[in-house]
This record gives structure tokens, sequence and C-alpha cells, in this order.
């Protein structure tokens, strides 16, 4: 189970580069040397709430959500007081929860930034900005809804919390490049339009019973992935609200299946890059491959190969295929068809025999980790008119959308 859950969290990381070029773009980088002028004598010798604080023992704790900062610096956003209304329905009322900041530095520059200036730089890594403007606003409730859980009980969070250090830096030909430049930022307008529809907006675990309103539950895990293998996974105890869902509008999708063809040494040479695999050799390919468990929506969970059996996640990282949801055939070289598999449900089903001049063939279906919101399915479902409520009760189960 943490093994899953500390790979998922990763999914809700983003390079803090884009922020860099949102502040570049607009001026806000010299607004916020001014602004440093004030911060950093007031700041310099104060440890924020939580700063240095313990590990609290959950996964999330090691990777968190991350977010750019798509504004000026100066300009802290006041709460609008309503979430704008939605398809001529007006919206709940935001509670009296107080506003949220993350403390941002850039460039040995500090800052702090509202939570809702903070997320359309989190979104716009997130999920591809051309998506419909429901799907967008999903993402904008996902990534919200994520940093509250990590700032639970606190209005203000260091941005070195959500774990940004170790990410990569931004394309530097975005700032010499002016259609490049301008793209990016006609994206990150449409994010910034999806976080003001939201205003607010959380997800929270309902504990009452059906039709019941109850809005003081914990924040959710708000988990998602890319693109299904047509249906969502369901997750362990601790998490009621990821349940399995079918998701078919994912088989849809131009990239929703992905071929590989592995020589027998290359597919031994992948796998023995594994952590404490040993040594695989080729001549036991690939009559030493066995898929043991999938899961009920089709993920590998276990595999063996030679005498080790690994998860799924493992081969899937090793061999860089999109999901877990693979499965394994054994082709001729030069043909691009097989009806011989490798795949096994069970022990009981043997292994088969190698052969020489064989390939190994992989097709994955979906992308990501399978839990949670498909943002693939969110895109096709809000073409089709579903609302951002809708999806997004749709894929988590029981939960309460306020607004704070």
């Amino acid at each position: 189970m943490r093994k899953w859950l500390i790979v998922a969290v990763i999914y809700l990381l983003l390079p803090w580069g884009m922020s860099l070029v949102w502040m570049r773009a607009v001026g806000a980088e010299g607004a916020v040397r001014e602004e440093e002028k004030e911060v950093l004598p007031e700041d310099a010798g104060r440890t924020l709430p939580g700063e240095n604080a313990g590990e609290s023992g959950e996964a999330e704790s090691v990777s968190a959500t991350s977010g750019e900062v798509p504004g000026e610096a100066e300009s802290v956003s006041e709460p609008s007081g309503k979430v704008p209304e939605q398809n001529g329905e007006a919206s709940a009322e935001v509670g009296s929860a107080p506003e949220r900041h993350i403390l941002v530095e850039r460039q040995n520059l500090r800052t702090y930034m509202s939570l809702e200036d903070y997320l359309p730089g989190v979104i716009a890594c997130q999920i591809d900005p051309d998506y419909q403007m429901e799907a967008l606003k999903c993402q904008a409730v996902i990534a919200r809804t994520y940093i509250c859980r990590l700032m639970e009980g606190r209005t203000e969070i260091h941005e070195e919390e959500l774990d940004l250090d170790y990410l990569g830096a931004i394309d530097q030909d975005i700032f010499v490049n002016p259609k490049k430049r301008e793209r990016i930022l006609e994206r990150l307008e449409r994010c910034e339009q999806a976080v003001q529809e939201t205003r607010g907006l959380v997800m929270r675990e309902r504990g009452g019973g059906e039709g019941q309103e109850n809005t003081g539950g914990r924040y959710i895990l708000p988990l998602f992935h890319s693109m299904s293998a047509g249906r969502t996974r369901r997750g362990e105890a601790d998490f009621p609200y990821l349940q399995a869902v079918e998701s078919s509008w994912d088989t849809e999708r131009a990239d929703f299946l992905n071929v590989t063809d592995w020589s027998l040494k290359e597919f031994a040479a992948g796998i023995s890059q594994i952590t404490d695999a040993g040594q695989v050799s080729a001549d036991q390919l690939p009559g030493q491959i066995q898929i043991v468990k999938k899961d009920a929506s089709g993920y590998v969970e276990q595999i063996k190969i030679g005498a080790r059996t690994y998860s799924g996640e493992e081969v899937q990282y090793a061999l860089g295929l999109p999901s877990a949801c693979y499965r394994l055939e054994v082709v001729k070289c030069g043909e691009r068809g097989s009806d011989q598999t490798l795949e096994a449900d069970s022990a009981e089903n043997g292994l088969l025999s190698g052969g020489i001049g064989q390939k190994i063939r992989v097709i994955a279906r979906g992308s990501g980790h399978g839990y949670g919101l498909s943002q693939a399915g969110a895109d096709s479902m809000a073409a089709e008119g579903w609302r951002c409520e809708d999806i997004l009760n749709y894929y988590y189960k029981n939960i309460s959308l306020t607004a704070e």
C-alpha cells in the first residue's frame, strides 16, 4: 500500500520553473525584489508553523503537491465570497476559513503568495491546459485539496515542504522566444480561469450517511493519473473514496495503447537494473516469465521473472512503460503479430518455453498509476457536457465538495 502511495503522490509534483516563466513574463520579478525589502526583515528569523517539524508518519508527507507562482507577487487576491456561478446554478458560499499562503523562494527572492494565486502554475504542469475547462476545474480542485491536506491546521507553508528542490529547471528559450512565451501565457490564463471558477472548493471525506450533508471530514488524498486502462483502481481501506469505476472514454484515445518490442537480451538487461534483482540472462527468457497476479482493473500486481517475483510497478519503471496495466507476447523476429502469449492468470498455468529468434512484446494500456481521477476521462466527459462537480463525484466516492 505505502509503495504505490509514495509513487502516486509523485504524480502530484511539478517543476518550479513554470512559475518563473509566469513571473518574468508579467514583470512580477521586479515586484518580488521590491517586496523582499519588506518581507525579509520581518520574517528572516521567524520559523513558519510546521517548519522543521517531525515526520507525520503518513506517506504523503514524503512528497507533496507542488505549485508555481502564477501572478504578480505583490497582489494577494482577497476571497470573492462565492464560487462563481456554473451553468446557471449558484455555487456554495465560501466559508470562514482564513486565507492560506505559501512562502516561495525564486533565485534568492522570498515572498508570500496566496494559495489561490499559487494554483494556476500547479495545474499548468499537472494537466494539459488545452483540455476542456471543466476538466481543468477538476484539476484545480484536486491541487487545492492536496495542498490544504498538507496545511491542515496551518495558514502558511514553506514551499520547501512541497518537495520541489530536486525538480528540473525551465527551458531558457522560453524567455527569448516570444511565440513560446505567448503560448505558455495563454495556457496559464486558462488555468487561472479554472482556479477562479472553483475558488475555495475542496474535497473532504463524507462522514454521514447517504444523502446527509457532512463537511467535517478530513481532506481526501486526491490521487489522479493521465489515463486509466479503461477502469480505475480501488485503493485500500484507508482510502474509501478511491473506488474502481469504469472509464471507457480512455480507451478511445489515440495513445491508449503503447506497444514495445524487446530482444531477449534487452529485456533481461532492463529487468536486471531493478534494485536487488540479481542478474537475469537472455537464456532464461521467455520461459521464466509469468504474470502471477492482476487486480480487478487489469493492473499487474505480481510478475515472476527467473527466480524472483516483482511488483507490476517495478517492471513498469524498469522498462519505461506508461502504466502497470500490461500484457506480454512472444513474437518471432520480423513479425508483427502472434497468438502466443506469456500472460498467465495464476501460477497453475505454468511457464512457456523460449526459442531462438524471438522477441518479447509488451502491450501497455493507459498511462499512470490508475488511482483516482483519469485526466483523459475527465476531458472526454467534459466534452460531453459533464460539470466539474459531477466528474469529481464520479471518480471519487462518498466525498463532500465544500467551498472554504
